[in-house]
């Protein structure tokens, strides 16, 4: 569980990484479409629209996380009680908005990629809807 937490921490600071060098304007390209396409990826990889929220059934998949007072999405990639999210969540986006509602913070695209391909290796998982959406993206 170790390695999973500190592959899944690697991860996001690549994403970090990424994101503040080669998702920024470059000379190639309008002023105006790396803020657009940084826009449509926050919300829509991400699935944090302002004022959404997830389903019931993912609401309620991160009832036990939430009980916990976990503060971070890397800690997520050590819990157990995950695995039960990636089944009663309908998709990548509700489950971002379920683990945000959860934790009380931000969580960021990439790193939810992460560690949801991470859990979709498990072969019970991969008839999961989320599994299935990141099997066919």
């Amino acid at each position: 569980m170790r390695r999973l937490l500190i592959t899944v921490a690697i991860a996001g600071l690549l994403v970090a990484c990424t994101n503040a060098d080669g998702g920024g304007g470059s000379d190639e390209s309008l002023g105006t479409e790396p803020s657009a396409a940084a826009a449509s990826g926050s919300t829509g990889a991400a699935g944090s629209a302002p004022g959404g929220s997830p389903s019931a059934a993912c609401e309620e998949a991160f009832a036990p996380i939430a009980d916990l007072g976990v503060e971070s999405t890397s800690d997520l990639g050590d819990l157990a009680e995950v695995e039960g999210t990636v089944t009663g969540c309908e998709s990548v986006a509700d489950w971002t908005l379920g683990a945000e509602q959860a934790i009380g913070v931000q969580v960021n695209a990439g790193t939810a990629d992460l560690l949801l391909r991470i859990r979709c290796e498990d072969p019970s998982l991969s008839n999961a809807p989320i599994c299935e959406e990141l099997a066919s993206s």
